[in-house]
This record gives structure tokens, sequence and C-alpha cells, in this order.
């Protein structure tokens, strides 16, 4: 007797797990990828729906400043899956960011045991961690660039300047000023 094997479809997305990607570019913009099971409790199901879900629920930051979001595209991803994409434009140049973080705010309305994998990407270096709507924010801590480099030595020697410039002054009025009362 011959067994036969029916194929039938594989759920890839597990509902209850989630993936999300930010990738810094050098022009300061972060390019953000989600994927979720479709089958995922909370998820919206429209687009307006699923633009207000991440342009609310997804916070960007580069050195504590905002990062303005951009709701780019939505849609199904490996027949199980909703992929949603969106772009968040930092206010300074990457070459300048020390740190960017992202808050995922969503996690809190898509139940307790979800989790999120999250990454955030710059150049060669990356963290992630898995999230959950207890602990929705991820940071990255971007290496030193001889830019920014440079302009904090400039800043510091701008300082030094202005200080021994000031104590110049100070020494030379304080002499003007005894100079005049002994006549």
């Amino acid at each position: 007797m011959a067994v036969l094997f029916v194929p039938r479809l594989a759920a890839a997305h597990t509902p209850g797990l989630s993936t999300a990607d930010f990738e810094l570019g050098a022009d300061g913009l972060v390019d953000a990828r989600f994927v979720f099971a479709a089958a995922e409790p909370g998820l919206p199901a429209t687009p307006e729906d699923m633009r207000a879900f991440l342009l609310d629920g997804v916070d960007v930051t580069a050195d504590g400043a905002r990062c303005a979001p951009t709701f780019r595209d939505a849609g199904t991803y490996a027949v199980d899956g909703l992929a949603m994409e969106a772009t968040y434009a930092c206010p300074a140049p990457a070459a300048d960011t020390r740190e960017l973080a992202v808050t995922l705010y969503y996690l809190s309305a898509l139940g307790p045991g979800h989790r999120e994998i999250a990454r955030i990407t710059a150049g060669s270096a990356t963290r992630e961690a898995v999230l959950t709507g207890e602990r929705r924010a991820l940071a990255l801590e971007l290496p030193a660039s001889p830019r920014r480099d440079r302009r904090a030595r400039r800043g510091k020697l701008l300082v030094g300047v202005t200080a021994a410039f000031t104590a110049a002054m100070l020494a030379l009025m304080a002499w003007r000023w005894r100079a005049t009362r002994r006549r």
C-alpha cells in the first residue's frame, strides 16, 4: 500500500512574533520595515489604519531629536504575513548622529505575549533586541565619525580661545583700573 502525502501551505509567520528593521542611511533617512503575521490580533486592516498604526505607534529619534515619519507602503508578505514600510527623516546628517533610538508604542496594543525582534543598523554598527509591551525601546550608539570628532575638537578649541581672550581682557582692564587709581 502506497502512502500519499498531500502538500499543504505552511504558516511562516507566527502570531505573537514580528520583526522591525531600521537602517540609517548616509543621507540621514531611516528606512524601516515591519513584518507581522497577517493573523496577528490587533493589527490594522485598512491602509489608512496601517498608516496611523506606524505614524502614531513608532518614534525614531537621532540624538533625542524626533525624526519626521513618512508612511511608504503596506501589503501581504509571503502569503501569511503583513509588511509595512516607513521612512524617518532625521534633522541632523547621519555623520553627526551619535545615537539612533526607536520606541515601538504599538507593542502595547498587540497583547502581553507579543514579541518583536527589532534591529537598528547604521553602516557596520548593529544592535538588536527582543522588545515587548513592557520594554518598547532600543537604541544604537553610533561609532565615532572623523567629521563629528573634528567638529567637537574645534568647539573645544573655540571655548579655550574665548576663555583665554576673556581672561586677557579682564587682566588688561584690571591693570588700567589700577593705573588710573594711582594717578
